[in-house]
């Protein structure tokens, strides 16, 4: 009886597993050392895959039915690692943008691989005309153009864009600032700045940078949350809105009201179509504003403190990577006097997404980041293998064995030193500053009406597709160390290196979906190089 209990259990989970997800591709992709993973779709269903390892480039291009239909190792003419700042999808390629540095000077160098054929193209380098003092911010793609972004001594923009003719060449224009007060710090809105892609992953921690780049048509509209300004008190922060006009060359600056932010960012916003949301989290203390981005005038606020319920929750408050003794680092945090706490417990967040006409999907909630732990707090009592030393003898040359020491015995200069650190074996130590892990993550989902904004009953929503990807991710044996999710259509993939297989599988998520059979290992084509 017991084992005919389990066996209709396993069953049953089984099939709520294939409802949720299907396979689209499994490759036999070499991927144990890969460095970089980027992953892109077109409106007809094509996928290009791009990864760096031991010095090459790496593509790979599948059709709509998850067939490879070519792949290439290109030699990368630099040691150093391409520096990867965009893509674009156009009507004829996957373009890949990257930037090189060489002194003062500075490139750029596009890689395209064809959507039809995936043949590689590597395009011309362009040198990029800088003026001396310029700062870079960062690069982006759209739909449209490619852009590059700097900033002198005066806080001006310089932005660089590609021309219509020619996607290597880039045409440049300078915005003043002048009506846009300076941070206290004079590089802190540059430092924590996004682009928000329409295919970025919707968790909180894209959704926590205060500083987000939006892309619509002609302009560029750049939002910063909760910063302190020159002259002006703490709790005078504020969401700023800058808008760069490409075609007029004019900027524009708008605030929304004030919030006064008690010890650190307490605030943040998402601009969504011609919505922009705004959260704010207290520990005793909820607020969800709508404004309208045309007028900046509220359209829809939610409000609740104390204890009392978040009535616009879709989800329970999950939590992530907060490691306790005893407990899971995946948890649900039910009580409802934890939940404002909790959710006030790092720098807010929240992102919207759509999948139909008729909902947006919200995701609010903090990201904590891991602290950084400092080499001189170490354990000076672990052990540490010296190494191997080779003397020159009458017999000739004798190896004498490394052995293991307590760390005190090494003089702190050799364990931090970038160079001879390399020639110690540490396994229980950590470098300097370096993270001790993957943060914490607390956040729940909400499901709104796209035009009144109001929250769609249970019984009439459905699954959020960010949670069915989630519950697969923690249902896999360990976490994927290289991974990757973007859009596809009105449905997502998570893609993820299989190490033990040493397979690169796609699985492909979407509303109401049923489970297909699909065997993409056969579908392969051979390597093209």
């Amino acid at each position: 009886m017991r084992k005919l209990l389990l066996s209709l259990l396993l069953m049953g989970a089984l099939a709520t597993a294939a409802q949720a997800q299907q396979e689209f591709a499994a490759l036999n992709l070499p991927m144990n050392r890969a460095e970089d993973l980027v992953s892109l779709a077109d409106k007809q269903g094509n996928v290009c895959i791009y990864f760096y390892q031991k010095g090459e480039l790496n593509f790979a291009l599948l059709s709509p039915d998850g067939k490879q239909l070519a792949r290439h190792a290109i030699p990368y003419r630099y040691a150093q690692e391409p520096q990867l700042l965009g893509t674009r999808v156009t009507d004829e390629a996957f373009i890949f943008y990257s930037r090189y540095v060489n002194g003062r000077r500075e490139y750029l160098r596009p890689f395209a691989i064809d959507r039809q054929t995936g043949a590689f193209r590597s395009m011309q380098d362009e040198q990029i005309d800088l003026e001396r003092g310029l700062d870079f911010v960062g690069g982006f793609g759209d739909a449209d153009h490619f852009y590059m972004l700097y900033t002198d001594k005066d806080n001006n923009m310089h932005l660089y864009r590609d021309s219509d003719q020619d996607v290597a060449h880039l045409e440049h224009k300078v915005f003043s600032n002048k009506n846009m007060p300076r941070s206290r710090d004079r590089y802190a809105r540059q430092a924590d700045m996004i682009y928000v892609h329409p295919d970025m992953e919707q968790n909180v921690f894209t959704g926590h940078h205060r500083s987000k780049i939006y892309s619509r048509g002609d302009k560029i509209h750049m939002i910063f949350d909760g910063f302190y300004l020159k002259g002006k008190d703490s709790d005078e922060t504020t969401t700023e809105i800058l808008t760069l006009d490409w075609n007029s060359g004019q900027t524009n600056y708008r605030t929304l009201p004030a919030i006064a932010q008690r010890k650190g960012p307490s605030f943040n916003s998402f601009l969504h179509q011609n919505t922009l949301f705004r959260v704010n989290l207290e520990k005793d203390r909820f607020k969800l504003t709508a404004y309208d981005f045309a007028t900046l005038q509220p359209v829809k606020e939610y409000s609740f403190s104390g204890e009392e319920e978040i009535a616009i929750k879709s989800t329970p408050v999950y939590q992530r990577g907060a490691k306790a003794l005893f407990s899971d680092e995946h948890q649900v945090i039910e009580k409802t006097s934890k939940v404002m706490k909790n959710l006030a417990g790092g720098v807010p967040a929240i992102t919207v997404d759509t999948f139909n006409d008729s909902t947006l999907q919200l995701t609010i909630g903090s990201y904590n980041a891991p602290e950084q732990r400092n080499s001189r707090q170490q354990d000076m009592n672990r052990l540490v293998h010296t190494p191997d030393r080779y003397v020159m003898t009458s017999r000739g040359l004798m190896m004498i064995p490394g052995r293991w020491v307590p760390a005190y015995y090494i003089p702190n200069y050799y364990l931090n030193s970038p160079y001879y650190s390399r020639y110690f074996y540490d396994p229980y130590g950590r470098g300097y500053n370096l993270p001790t892990g993957p943060g914490i993550s607390t956040y729940f989902r909400s499901v709104l009406s796209a035009d009144k904004l109001t929250k769609v009953p249970a019984q009439q929503a459905q699954q959020v597709l960010q949670d069915k990807v989630e519950h697969f991710e923690q249902g896999l044996k360990q976490e994927p160390e290289l991974k990757t999710v973007y859009r596809y259509g009105d449905k997502l993939h998570y893609g993820y290196y299989d190490r033990k297989a040493r397979t690169f599988r796609i699985v492909e998520f979407a509303q109401g979906q049923q489970p297909q059979e699909r065997n993409a290992a056969k579908q392969q084509t051979p390597e093209h190089r």
